[in-house]
């Protein structure tokens, strides 16, 4: 009997992670097409025979570029010279090359060549500024350039010119940080020789081309704003998940602020940024703190995938291997900082690599585990795609082109959006399991009074003194709710009595930064009780929306009263009331109706402008049997996207974000229309500015308004002597 329950455990094991071995065997195979994919491209890589670059103005950007025009040849030793390559034992080991040139994770040098050649009308007239050899090679530490000399036709020469990440950047005669020397004046249409030697401890690539002084400041130009403005996204998010992370609190948002400012210093190192702003004076600094950044955001990538799986909870044995990987990290920083990264940049490429690898399956196994984790999913596949086709240009599996150099960059911004919004999904999910807790405990409290009051009831059957009890019962009650809500506002209310004290000048001990921050906490109680209320409120609603008190209602008066008692308020005689129906009786009930009035007042004076009017108007419609109540505003109007969706609870458009609210208004306003048997639409003014119409059924004696019964409706109305 053991063996057989054994048995049915382990077969029972077998079929929940069958899903999970499927999807692992499906990653695999993608993974090996996409091997296959740069096998093909490493194989079209090679190209017969380099042409020589003409310098004209004539032709595009893209003919000048170096594309099928440059040579490359390993110097292994990294000791041969510029005339030892030159030689032409060694210039026949030159082998063409397609695109730019991707030397990956090398040791000793790299050496290109290629051929440029001016035309007659170049000669006859020169370029205003002259030809400029624009070099693309972010992590090159050590660059020499060997340009023709300008000279008579015939005479020979060469100049040298330094540049590369450990080289002194005040002596470059470019000042940007796009790597560029400016060529010679060439005196004759001959085919001359350019040679590069590239050497360092990272990555050797080199894309470019010839470019006029005028197209070089644009590309230079072009390369400043998109950091720029990448660095100041990643920063931007990253402050933005520190807030988060305080204000949930949630750790991970936490380590994702971590993860992204790790990630802007490594973009920021990446192009030099520091070097070029005056930061950093030495060159070997400014080198090995982007090798430190490598190494640290490796170390982020793993403590951020640790926290965002919860894999102390979800997989324990990989969350010590992350940790010990994480360790791992925090020691190549070390080793990068004292300038060992030459022994470490592969294996950490590689790391990278197996590591996106991992972390794609164990979301696919969350998935599985029907665990909230497809977002997660998605970040972590871009990360995957992103981080395979960089390193497989750093390990030379793929050639180093334009689009290459760049697709990390937005893949980056791709993925670090997919995990924001992973986690803000994350803490929807946590909000509605909430929510769901407070009905079930809600539930749970019914019931315990509908209990009480069964075990009230029986005890009246027994005994001639349930009355009393009963009575006593009832207003221990009232007092209890009396005395939690008090309990519940005083702390509240004491906030704002010491910041109104704090604010207030006359008194003389607030300092502007007290009286700021009092401000702050003022502003924050206002909030505080204005979205208690409103959560309050349509609770309320929810449960009195079966037992409704309805009355007739002259809607004259009663819209005289909210305009004057809004007026008399934050509108400040803003508001206009135009009533084209004025003996208008609708039976509905009041207390919902004043609710409803005062949203569609304060949704049009929160969204229009400060000075602006807002007109209320009322017209009979459907032959007189219903009656429109309009709120007009001078305000932005509604998005066409957001037009449908206005009505939903909870639901903000993105441009208004910034203006306190939660999304119930509008949303209460339906609701109320609805149980009185109306409707409720908006749109958008022709003029500029929404219009938000309500529509309810007008009381009559023949007939009932809404879904009331017609014959109780005449009734009542014959008895408040509003119907003849």
């Amino acid at each position: 009997m053991t063996e057989l329950t054994a048995h049915a455990r382990y077969s029972d094991m077998f079929n929940r992670h069958r899903g999970v071995l499927s999807s692992c065997s499906r990653l695999m195979r993608a993974v090996s097409g996409f091997a296959v994919v740069l096998l093909l491209l490493i194989g079209t890589n090679i190209e017969s025979q380099a042409s020589v670059l003409r310098l004209d103005a004539r032709s595009p950007a893209a003919e000048r570029a170096f594309d099928s025009h440059l040579e490359v040849y390993h110097d292994a030793s990294g000791k041969l010279t510029q005339q030892d390559v030159a030689a032409s034992a060694q210039a026949r080991l030159f082998q063409p090359v397609r695109g730019g040139f991707n030397g990956g994770f090398s040791r000793g040098a790299w050496w290109v060549r290629f051929q440029i050649q001016t035309s007659q009308e170049e000669i006859a007239q020169p370029i205003e500024g002259g030809w400029w050899l624009r070099l693309s090679s972010p992590y090159v530490d050590a660059m020499d350039v060997w340009l023709p000399a300008t000279g008579s036709p015939g005479e020979a020469g060469l100049i040298h010119r330094e540049l590369g990440g450990l080289r002194p950047t005040l002596s470059r005669e470019w000042p940007g940080t796009l790597p560029a020397v400016r060529l010679p004046e060439l005196r004759d249409d001959q085919p001359r020789w350019v040679w590069i030697r590239l050497a360092g401890d990272r990555a050797l690539s080199l894309i470019g081309g010839v470019s006029s002084l005028r197209e070089l400041a644009g590309a230079q130009q072009k390369i400043t704003f998109g950091s720029a403005a990448v660095i100041g996204m990643v920063l931007l998010l990253a402050s933005v998940s520190l807030l988060m992370g305080i204000a949930v609190p949630d750790r991970r948002f936490i380590a994702y602020a971590g993860y992204l400012s790790t990630l802007g210093l490594l973009f920021a190192a990446a192009e030099n940024l520091p070097v070029a702003l005056g930061l950093l004076e030495s060159p070997v600094v400014a080198v090995r703190l982007h090798s430190f950044s490598v190494c640290l955001h490796t170390a982020a990538a793993f403590a951020f995938a640790r926290s965002m799986l919860d894999m102390g909870r979800q997989f324990p044995r990989m969350d010590l291997v992350f940790k010990a990987l994480t360790v791992v990290c925090g020691v190549a920083c070390v080793a990068a900082t004292a300038g060992g990264y030459r022994y470490i940049g592969l294996p950490l490429n590689l790391l990278w690599v197996a590591f996106s690898v991992c972390v794609v399956s164990l979301c696919a196994v969350l998935v599985r585990r029907k665990v909230e984790a497809w977002p997660s999913l998605v970040g972590y596949s871009v990360y995957l795609a992103i981080g395979v086709q960089h390193f497989a240009k750093n390990l030379q599996w793929l050639p180093y082109t334009t689009a290459t150099q760049y697709s990390y960059a937005i893949g980056a911004i791709i993925h670090i959006l997919a995990f924001f919004f992973a986690l803000g999904w994350r803490v929807r999910h946590r909000e509605r399991r909430a929510l769901a807790l407070s009905l079930r405990h809600g539930e749970r409290l019914e019931q315990r009074v509908n209990e009480r009051t069964e075990d009230l009831r029986q005890e009246i059957d027994q005994h001639h003194q349930t009355h009393n009890q009963l009575a006593m019962a009832m207003r221990e009650q009232r007092a209890m709710l009396a005395m939690v809500s008090h309990e519940f506002r005083t702390p509240l209310g004491t906030i704002g009595g010491a910041a109104q004290i704090l604010s207030e000048e006359r008194i003389g001990l607030a300092r502007e930064d007290v009286k700021r921050e009092a401000e702050k906490i003022a502003r924050t109680v206002s909030r505080m009780s204005d979205l208690m209320d409103t959560l309050l409120a349509d609770q309320w609603l929810e449960a009195s929306s079966e037992a409704m008190s309805r009355h007739p209602i002259r809607l004259a008066e009663l819209l005289h009263e909210k305009v004057d008692e809004h007026n008399e308020g934050n509108a400040h005689d803003r508001i206009d009331l135009k009533l084209e129906a004025l003996d208008v009786v609708v039976l509905a009930d009041e207390t919902l109706l004043h609710i409803a009035l005062d949203n569609l007042l304060t949704n049009a004076l929160k969204y229009a402008p400060a000075t602006s009017r807002v007109e209320v108007r009322t017209r009979l419609a459907d032959v007189g049997t219903r009656v429109d109540i309009q709120v007009l505003d001078t305000g932005p109007g509604f998005r066409p996207q957001d037009l449908p969706h206005v009505f939903d609870r909870f639901y903000r458009a993105e441009g208004v974000r910034r203006v306190p609210g939660i999304g119930l208004g509008l949303h209460m306003v339906q609701r109320i229309a609805g149980l009185h048997g109306g409707n409720v639409v908006a749109a958008n003014r022709r003029e500029g500015g929404a219009i938000v119409t309500m529509t309810l059924p007008r009381a009559g004696c023949a007939k009932g308004g809404g879904n009331s019964d017609p014959v109780l409706a005449a009734s009542v109305l014959k008895g408040h002597g509003l119907c003849q």
